[in-house]
């Protein structure tokens, strides 16, 4: 079965910081996909994924 629009995202879709918005960013050291647009652009200079816990300079996006 095809999944819908209105289908909910899965806890490991939704950004880790504000649980609400799809993920779409990820920190380039690590890899580990794990923010929304908006929560990546609080963390743009950097910081520690909160995922696997490697410190990060820079973002990547990973998905639209």
């Amino acid at each position: 079965m095809s999944s819908t629009p209105d289908t909910p995202l899965s806890n490991d879709e939704l950004c880790f910081v504000c649980k609400k918005s799809p993920i779409s960013y990820a920190p380039r050291s690590c890899g580990c996909p794990t923010l929304c647009k908006k929560c990546a652009m609080r963390q743009a200079t950097g910081g520690k994924c909160r995922k696997c816990g490697e410190f990060f300079a820079e973002l990547k996006k990973v998905r639209d």
